[in-house]
């Protein structure tokens, strides 16, 4: 078998694997035949939930799955006794795309880190220039996550609002402190003194808005005469697997 050297050859090669077209193979995952058309042909991000799909369904290893490395099948990674991973992270980056990593904790831990205050309520008041007491506690991450960006702070997500775009109630947020950001993005922002996680929408004529990435819910109007602040951009999502 040749080597699919992307995340979306690696979901075709499943799919084939199962001998499965693609509207049956999505219904087995749980999303439509279309969106497995794009994610076959690297356009968009998927979430965790899908990938975890996607390997039950065909019996396929989480790491070969996220990185291309080892075998491709369970029982493969058996016969040659690889070790499963023991944390699957889901990181989202903005500039580059949105994009599924898994990293070993043993590996993790001989990167380099920075420490990151988490902020234990939704964001606290002002730029997370904070005190010390508004921070809950401090966090590892590996050094490159933060692409040496130096104002950066943690977030835990609560609701469902952004789900569709991978970021699920208890994940942890990278954000980088800023007041400003480019339409498009996610973003953490103040709208009349409530905090929120939002995909910042700016149109052609200037009328900004805050869009969740949830078919549920509407776009939240921003009045030109309401008190709003963009208090950074979330520069990745970890999920942690138990």
């Amino acid at each position: 078998m040749n080597h699919p050297a992307n995340l979306g050859e690696r979901i075709r090669a499943v799919r084939r694997h199962c001998g499965l077209r693609q509207d049956q193979f999505g219904e087995k995952i749980g999303i439509s035949g279309n969106r497995v058309s794009e994610l076959e042909n690297g356009k968009g991000g998927t979430s965790a939930a899908v990938i975890e799909a996607i390997c039950r369904t065909g019996r396929v290893r989480h790491q070969w799955l996220l990185t291309g490395k080892g075998g491709m099948l369970e029982e493969t990674a058996r016969n040659h006794g690889e070790e499963t991973l023991s944390h699957r992270l889901l990181m989202l980056e903005q500039q580059v795309g949105r994009m599924i990593g898994a990293v070993d904790s043993a590996v993790r831990d001989e990167l380099p880190t920075v420490k990151v205050p988490l902020y234990s309520s939704a964001v606290p008041a002002g730029m997370p220039a904070a005190a010390a007491e508004d921070v809950d506690s401090w966090l590892d991450f590996p050094q490159s996550w933060t692409r040496g960006k130096k104002n950066i702070y943690a977030l835990t997500v609560s609701g469902d609002s952004m789900m569709e775009i991978g970021i699920m109630a208890g994940d942890t947020l990278l954000v980088e402190a800023r007041e400003t950001a480019r339409d498009g993005q996610v973003v953490i922002a103040s709208l009349n003194g409530e905090v929120t996680v939002k995909t910042l929408c700016i149109s052609a004529g200037g009328v900004v808005s805050l869009a969740p990435e949830n078919r549920k819910y509407h776009p939240i109007p921003v009045p030109p005469d309401s008190d709003f602040r963009i208090m950074g951009v979330v520069v990745a999502a970890v999920r942690q697997y138990q």
